[in-house]
């Protein structure tokens, strides 16, 4: 699905500045506006498709950087789309996040956004991204990122993503990130990206990461091999871990 292929698993992490509930608040309340605006959607008798996906995977990466401290991860997400372009739904993972400053075990992150085609070949899409931490302890890093892809016959992109509360602090974090993809022989596609992270503003670093990889879907099982490559620059932010590493992924799709 558009969303599935643009919510590409974001990695959050947390530095330390100073706790800021007016800033969190505030978050709250548009992510609240973004799901009060995929009700509206649903009610409108614009026609949906519904679909989901739940992942079992040998270690949860994000932006490079591993998010489960080298542990399987369980996943889930639910996606509708409207055939006038919009779309919604909730990503969930178990997370090993620590850092002298929080400890997070879980995530549950809340999208909605809007895919158009202003010509042959090329699509674009807008994704208004909330990231949450349920029974999170210590400061409160929810944030909320807003996300514009560019892709070409569906098969290479270039992402963008901004926030300008980066984990709840005020900071303003940049990605960059370009991926491509190319069928192989039966059910197999290959695939790789490359981006950029972008924390300086933050006070953290920027660093580059990488990966590249396999997938193949046999009915409602998706099976994905991926390598994963990161710069040392991002080692230590928040308690994630950088570096280059193996993951097998396991989905039952519906």
């Amino acid at each position: 699905s558009v969303a599935a292929a643009l919510c590409s698993r974001f990695f959050k992490v947390g530095i330390d500045p100073e706790h800021k509930g007016s800033m969190a608040a505030a978050s709250r309340r548009r992510c609240a506006s973004c799901v009060l605006a995929l009700c509206w959607l649903s009610g409108t008798g614009a026609a949906a498709e519904l679909s989901g996906a739940i992942t079992a995977t040998s270690e949860y990466i994000y932006r490079g950087l591993a998010v489960s401290d080298g542990d399987p991860a369980l996943q889930f997400e639910l996606d509708v789309e409207f055939g006038s372009g919009f779309f919604g739904g909730l990503w969930a993972s178990t997370v090993d996040i620590e850092s002298p400053f929080s400890r997070r075990d879980r995530e549950l992150d809340v999208y909605l956004g809007y895919h158009f085609e202003p010509a042959e070949r090329i699509g674009v899409t807008g994704t208004l991204l909330r990231y949450t931490y349920p029974g999170q302890r210590g400061f409160d890093y929810d944030y909320t990122e807003g996300l514009v892809a560019v892709t070409l016959d569906g098969r290479y992109s270039l992402e963008f993503g901004y926030s300008d509360d980066l984990y709840g602090r005020g900071g303003t974090g940049r990605h960059w990130e370009l991926r491509a993809d190319r069928p192989l022989a039966s059910a197999w596609v290959l695939s790789a990206g490359v981006g950029r992270n972008d924390l300086t503003d933050y006070g953290g670093e920027r660093y580059l990461h990488g990966d590249v990889g396999a997938s193949a879907r046999l009915g409602r099982l998706l099976v994905d091999l991926r390598w994963h490559a990161s710069e040392p620059a991002g080692s230590g932010i928040g308690g994630a871990s950088a570096g280059s590493r193996l993951v097998v992924s396991l989905s039952g799709v519906f």
